[in-house]
């Protein structure tokens, strides 16, 4: 409570020396312009127009023309930025009394090199000249792959994988450069607020249309948002309220020719005349019926009905001072098993979440007149109210019920210096406050989890910068208070630049895993009719990690038309006291097995991954990435209690290579055509008894999940369009064949694609 009292009066006393003062200003200037496509000679709408080192701005309308007024007499440099266009810096010298005349050229942008992400080192950076490789994922990767929800769409990029873990509720997880899920942060608008009882399903809880883009950092280099990072990050970046409009959409989909599914999607974006405030809303509706692939009674795919709401808005103090609030909230049901009709006690198996959940934000932010000084101060939290039942055969005591409260309360400055030692740099810094108060209960089993963690954390770096050299020296400082001493986690990064279209990065980076539960243990899986629990094992230690990656990153512009760009990276973790799993027990009288989770000698993951991208114009652009890799223990597991089962050194569930490609064209204006794939190369996976005899390692077969998308779009009026999709998922139906059956089955032997073949129509109306 004192960290809670402490951040608002910071936060207050912030906001009024922020507080624009009385002061009356009667020397008055107007700047108003024409905004045209360099190309086509055609007026550019809703292009953002802002003074450099304010929060001055405007927005043009649909006629190219803009106009700011009420302006001091000087020189201000205007900043145009619009989608699809290479941002423009305009210098323009305004009188007393006067109004200047401005026109602008935009551009078409260089789509592979152009992008802005904040994932490299927290503030906004152009992804070229970023110290480490951050991946986008935009919202035309959403559209040509269908994705409803986070985990649909990330597995389109190298190193990155999506897998289910269950075959009744669809337990999703993301593995980074084959790490699994608790190795990567997942960060909302940069904020780590992912806790370990929402990251059970969180990634099917975040709808698209929430998102303007998602940031990957693989690897530990992005330690700067939490140390546990190791694998790296996944920041979500929700939409900003920019320009006013709106669309409503839906789609229905038949999953296997068997279940059906649903989604209907609304966004809207208000904007107040002045272009001092605004808010974006969107709303979600999703429904999926279970499938069943061998018709045996139990689902492979769970039921799902789930209702999502958000807002982001933000209101400008005055020229340097602005806030930003935002808030979802997302009621969601999941069952899987079979006798969806029945009561989850009266069913074989059941496993049922059912959610409630609520998220927000506040930001304070402040930037100078010269844009050289960033101060910022922040606070968010989640609270997750989740009533469950995880049993079989009919067991009446195995309903459970958990609240989940995560905080994080944090300040950050960043400075610009032209002279610091030896070269220019920028500096960042900040202090992070982050508590979870979790507590999970199983009554009728006489299960209690009851865990509250408190993170103190203070990060810092220095970057120096030159034409052809940038280097970062970092670190943050973290006391958990379930480890004794602190931990100092540094960072370093180096970025040569041998000519202007190569990059070569090298960065080293450690990270941390606290002795604490994470999302596995509040996922239940049912296996052979007993329920699979996850305990800690007594003096459980913390895992360290040391990483290090190289990457080579060369862009080139042939003519006006074509981009290319060819990334390569290499990556190499070295784990100690690795935390691994293994079953020690059965309980039959009570339906429990239960798994301990102990500290394994330790574990080293290494590998290449490459990626080629090719655009021409706005026709066509294609995008293959590949990753080959080793995740290996340093000694042999035993995961089974069975002593005749065989231990490994391989990490399980874990394939040697993996890749993507996406392919996209437009051969006229109004069709899009999206080819979009993902390849899983052979894996061991654990099977265990109950539909069979003995617990063994599986070696499943490679898949290859080959999707089409065609989308046609024409205008309704001047002001508003829409557009008609068709595709099919998973074309080739590569798709697992050999389930266990009935009540008796490990519903953990789940692997490659997430579902069959799948055939879906959509519509979606919008404003032009």
């Amino acid at each position: 409570m004192k960290q809670v009292i402490f951040f608002a009066i910071l936060f207050a006393s912030i906001m009024v020396y922020a507080s624009p003062t009385n002061k009356k200003d009667d020397d008055k200037a107007n700047i108003e312009g024409h905004i045209f496509d360099a190309k086509t000679k055609i007026p550019t709408e809703y292009v953002s127009i802002g003074v450099k080192g304010t929060s001055i701005g405007t927005v043009s309308d649909i006629n190219g023309n803009f106009i700011m007024r009420g302006l001091k007499p000087g020189k201000y440099v205007l900043v145009f930025t619009c989608v699809g266009y290479q941002k423009v810096e305009k210098e323009v010298l305004v009188l007393k009394d006067k109004t200047e005349h401005v026109h602008v050229e935009m551009q078409e942008a260089k789509k592979l090199i152009d992008e802005i992400v904040v994932s490299a080192n927290r503030v906004e950076t152009s992804r070229k000249e970023a110290p480490i490789i951050v991946n986008v994922l935009s919202d035309k990767t959403f559209q040509q792959s269908n994705a409803q929800d986070v985990s649909q769409a990330l597995p389109f990029q190298s190193g990155v994988r999506v897998e289910y873990n269950c075959q009744n509720c669809g337990f999703p997880q993301v593995r980074i450069n084959g790490m699994e899920g608790p190795y990567s942060q997942i960060l909302i608008d940069s904020r780590a607020i992912m806790s370990s009882l929402g990251g059970v399903y969180g990634l099917e809880q975040i709808p698209v249309n929430m998102i303007d883009r998602i940031e990957i950092v693989k690897g530990g280099a992005s330690a700067l948002f939490g140390s546990n990072a190791i694998a790296g990050t996944i920041n979500i970046i929700t939409k900003e309220p920019i320009n006013p409009s709106y669309s409503i959409s839906t789609d229905l989909s038949s999953i296997g020719m068997k279940a059906y599914a649903q989604n209907f999607n609304s966004n809207a974006v208000v904007i107040s005349k002045d272009q001092k405030a605004g808010a974006s809303f969107y709303q979600t509706f999703r429904k999926r019926n279970p499938y069943d692939y061998d018709n045996d009674g139990f689902s492979e795919i769970g039921k799902l009905d789930v209702f999502s709401f958000g807002t982001k808005s933000f209101f400008k103090i005055n020229n340097t001072n602005k806030i930003t609030l935002e808030y979802h909230t997302t009621k969601e049901t999941r069952r899987g098993g079979d006798m969806f009709d029945f009561q989850p006690h009266l069913s074989n198996i059941c496993e049922m979440t059912d959610h409630n959940i609520h998220s927000g934000g506040l930001s304070y932010d402040y930037i100078s007149l010269d844009a050289k000084n960033r101060y910022s101060v922040y606070a968010s939290g989640q609270y997750i109210d989740r009533d469950s039942y995880y049993g079989s055969n009919q067991d009446p005591n195995a309903y459970g019920k958990s609240e989940d409260f995560t905080l994080l309360l944090g300040t950050q400055g960043s400075n610009k210096i032209d002279n610091l030692i030896f070269l220019p740099a920028s500096l960042v810094y900040g202090f992070e406050y982050s508590s979870n108060e979790l507590h999970d209960e199983v009554k009728g089993h006489n299960i209690l989890t009851n865990q509250k963690t408190n993170v103190y954390g203070g990060f810092g770096q220095v970057e120096w910068s030159s034409k052809k050299i940038n280097f970062l020296l970092g670190g943050r400082l973290d006391k958990h208070n379930l480890i004794k001493n602190p931990i100092f986690s540094p960072r370093l990064n180096a970025l040569y630049k041998p000519t202007e279209n190569l990059q070569m990065r090298i960065s080293y980076a450690s990270g941390y895993r606290a002795p604490q539960a994470y999302e596995e243990d509040f996922h239940l899986t049912q296996v052979g009719g007993l329920s699979l629990r996850t305990f800690l094992a007594e003096n459980l230690k913390p895992e360290y990690s040391n990483s290090l990656s190289f990457s080579l990153d060369y862009y080139l512009q042939l003519g006006d038309n074509y981009q290319t760009n060819l990334l390569f990276e290499s990556f190499y973790t070295d784990l100690d006291d690795v935390f691994a799993l293994k079953v020690i027990e059965s309980d039959t009288i009570n339906n429990i097995m239960i798994q301990e989770r102990y500290n394994a000698s330790g574990a080293v993951v290494k590998g290449i991954s490459l990626t080629g991208k090719l655009t021409y114009k706005d026709l066509y652009s294609i995008t293959l990435g590949y990753t080959l890799q080793s995740s290996k223990y340093k000694e042999i597991q035993f995961w089974s209690e069975d002593i005749q089962v065989e231990g490994t050194d391989q990490m399980l569930r874990t394939p040697n290579n993996y890749g993507y490609t996406t392919f996209s064209i437009s051969p006229i204006k109004p069709l899009d055509i999206s080819l979009t794939g993902t390849y899983t190369g052979k894996m061991k996976v654990p099977h265990f008894a109950g539909y069979i005899e003995n617990d063994r390692i599986e070696t499943t077969p490679s898949f290859f999940d080959l999707n089409v998308s065609l989308a046609y779009s024409f205008s309704l009026s001047k002001s508003t369009g829409i557009k008609l999709s068709v595709g099919m998922k998973n074309i080739l139906d590569s798709y697992q064949n050999d389930f266990d059956k009935g009540i008796n089955r490990d519903a953990g032997y789940i692997y490659g694609p997430m579902q069959p073949r799948t055939v879906y129509l959509g519509l979606n109306l919008f404003s032009n």
